[in-house]
């Protein structure tokens, strides 16, 4: 019965899908590989924008400080207005060296 058609057939199968099987558990492996990638990653790029984060937090402090000096307000919210922009740009470039 070994031999019969049947049972190839079957021995076929189970090889398939235990290659099929062993496919798919490397690519979970190499998923959560990625994953512990991707946060070390992410923590040390948000670990290098905390400068950039508290810099936005006290121009904003201060254009409201000023906010009845009409010449200063302009200017700060202006300051204000480049640094939001830079911050931006270097957020969505991924870029954000340990220096300011």
């Amino acid at each position: 019965m070994q031999n019969s058609p049947k049972a190839k057939k079957a021995a076929k199968t189970r090889a398939k899908n235990k290659r099929f099987r062993a496919t798919k558990a490397k690519a979970r492996l190499a998923a959560k590989i990625d994953h512990a990638a991707i946060d070390a990653k992410r923590a040390k790029a948000y670990s290098e924008m905390e400068n950039s984060v508290c810099d936005l937090s006290r121009a904003t402090t201060l254009a409201m400080e000023v906010f009845d000096k009409d010449e200063l307000f302009l200017f700060a919210v202006g300051q204000l207005d480049f640094m939001v922009q830079r911050f931006k740009d270097r957020y969505y470039a991924e870029e954000f060296p340990g220096e300011n």
